[in-house]
């Protein structure tokens, strides 16, 4: 370990924030990874707010909170993006010629050196926590590279190596793609593929649409759950753009009539990401859709995603439980695995076993057993949590419930002594329990393993660069809940701008639902009762549903009712009186789409 990551350890074991054997297992953990301390102790639950008060109290600095603070691009541009996250560092704020300098690690002295030698600046040190700035680098340097900015001619012609890697390919050799004259063959198109993806990556896509059309090939990225046109391709590099996005694949480029799935890995910068890749034969030619997926080096803890304080509540709650089953639900990419491995860096604590069956591992996280699923070579979700249940877990995270058998092995391990983290593709906490019971789950078993159910959507945030102040409009009033109206609320709304890429919204949070199942639900479980009649009961208890946490959150300025309502329908009415709010809501959409 490095000295001054020792100084680290010994600040925060001084303070009480760790214990001597919590620190030799992060030590060890450390040497393997070759990260930085301080990421190895956020992965293993200690809160980053914490390390970084107790730095700046110990050292006697001052401390800089990153959230909603606006960086200058000429500041930016002081260091080297590979430096800030090597070292852990960022360039807040130039005066002069004095630059105010935000650092996890502010015992790294070498660091200050290189960048006064780099700059010619006094170097003024301020602590910072590692996930805020995490984030506000994504924000900062990645937003440099906008998508929408690709240009064809300049991709074709002249665009030089982009920073990417292909780790893992197909071995098949590429076909001879005819082209019209003057235009260069494979070296173009290998560039083109890459740029596309290098920038989907930099510009936070989780998914690249390659869309065929009668003249041209479509683009579009989708950047935080919403699909936006990026650029169109002539009609003759369709041909070769697609075979050398299905070699990468490991994928039969002869054949297009069948739709065919394959994956790669690439390393774009230092950043590792899997490639699931999609073919489906449609009018025009093959349409291939990319799913991005970053293999996070870290695990945000519980209280940094981001939760209400009641869903914090709850969920610590049922983690408590030695045995169980835990669901989180939702539609794909509504953030569940997230969620999952934030709830398990909180029981990751060196006294437990825990052992995980995903497809594919999202995170790679020190402490944990991780088994990737591969179909080809008989290791299904079955398969291998049976082999699970032999290797003496504690804790069990199953990546997705897909079937009857995978979901029978589960709730059964929950019944004999094992804590069980799973998703399930349901609309809300309810209606999971019906899921659960057409995949052919005994009611009993349901009603005597379920510890609590989250439903969570990611909605967009707005952009804390452009947002403008608004004010309460008709629908939203509908929503508020009893003497909101009369409580002062800042709202804002969307506006655009350069950090944003015009959108007026940067980044997303969850929005949540937890059902903790009481005597009643449960009973009623057992009686077959609908979904419906569990969510009313569940809301009786006190249970928030998930579209009142958006309306909260909006009544908090984070984002717009509309945008709530993009994601989430409103509940259904428990009441006469909110079933007239439903109607009223639905009025008002008629009368919109009439003016």
């Amino acid at each position: 370990m490095e000295e001054s990551g020792r100084k680290v350890a010994q600040t925060l074991l001084k303070a009480g924030l760790i214990q001597p054997d919590f620190l030799k297992k992060a030590e060890m953990q450390q040497k393997k990874a070759g990260r930085r301390l301080t990421e190895i102790l956020i992965s293993l639950g200690v809160d980053a707010e914490v390390i970084r008060q107790a730095l700046a109290l110990r050292l006697k600095l001052p401390e800089a909170v990153l959230k909603d603070r606006k960086l200058e691009p000429d500041v930016v541009g002081l260091i080297p993006e590979s430096w800030v996250q090597k070292h852990g560092i960022i360039p807040l704020e130039r005066v002069e010629n004095t630059l105010t300098l935000g650092m996890v690690d502010p015992f790294d002295i070498e660091i200050v050196k290189d960048i006064r030698f780099k700059t010619g600046l006094y170097v003024r040190v301020a602590v910072v926590s590692e996930t805020e700035l995490a984030a506000m680098a994504e924000i900062s340097f990645g937003s440099q590279a906008s998508p929408v900015e690709v240009n064809l001619d300049e991709v074709l012609q002249d665009v030089g190596n982009p920073d990417i890697e292909v780790i893992a390919q197909g071995a098949q050799e590429e076909e001879e793609e005819e082209f019209p004259e003057g235009v260069e063959p494979e070296a173009p198109i290998i560039r083109l593929v890459d740029r596309v993806i290098q920038d989907a990556v930099r510009a936070r896509a989780t998914d690249i649409h390659i869309e065929p059309a009668r003249g041209n090939v479509h683009v579009r990225y989708r950047i935080d759950g919403v699909l936006r046109d990026i650029l169109d391709v002539p009609k003759y590099v369709q041909g070769p753009m697609l075979s050398r996005l299905k070699i990468m694949g490991n994928m039969d480029i002869s054949d297009k009539r069948r739709p065919q799935d394959g994956r790669s890995k690439i390393k774009v910068g230092k950043k590792i990401v899997d490639l699931r890749i999609s073919s489906l034969p449609t009018m025009f030619g093959e349409k291939i859709v990319l799913r991005l997926l970053e293999q996070k080096k870290g695990v945000i803890s519980v209280g940094d995603v981001g939760y209400p304080p009641h869903v914090l509540t709850a969920l610590n709650e049922v983690l408590g439980h030695p045995q169980g089953m835990i669901l989180v639900t939702g539609p794909t990419g509504s953030g569940k695995t997230t969620t999952l491995y934030s709830a398990l860096s909180r029981l990751n604590d060196g006294t437990t076993n825990i052992v995980t069956v995903e497809d594919p591992v999202e995170y790679q996280v020190p402490g944990i057993n991780q088994v990737q699923i591969n179909i080809k070579a008989g290791m299904t979700f079955a398969s291998g949590l049976r082999s699970i249940l032999r290797q003496d877990p504690d804790v069990i995270l199953v990546g997705e419930m897909r079937d009857h058998e995978t979901a029978e092995i589960a709730v059964h391990a929950a019944q004999t002594g094992h804590l069980v983290l799973s998703t399930l593709h349901t609309n809300d906490a309810a209606s999971t329990v019906t899921r659960l019971l057409s995949m052919g789950i005994d009611p009993y078993l349901i009603a005597s393993s379920i510890l609590g159910i989250m439903s969570q959507r990611l909605v967009r945030q707005l952009c804390s660069q452009c947002k403008v102040p608004i004010s309460i409009d008709e629908k939203l009033a509908l929503w508020l809940p009893p003497g909101a109206k009369d409580m002062p609320h800042q709202l804002f709304g969307a506006k655009g701008c350069k950090a944003c890429r015009d959108t007026g919204f940067l980044g997303r949070f969850p929005i949540v639902e937890i059902l903790v199942p009481n005597d009643t639900i449960r009973d009623f479980i057992l009686k077959g009762r609908s979904d419906r009649e569990i969510l009313n009961v569940a809301r009786q208890g006190g249970m928030k549903a998930i579209f009142e946490d958006g309306v909260d959150r909006v009544l908090q300025g984070l984002t717009t009712f509309e945008e709530v309502a993009r994601v989430v329908a409103p509940p259904q009415p428990s009441s006469p009186e909110e079933g007239e709010k439903k109607k009223k809501i639905s009025l008002l959409k008629v009368k919109e789409k009439g003016s």
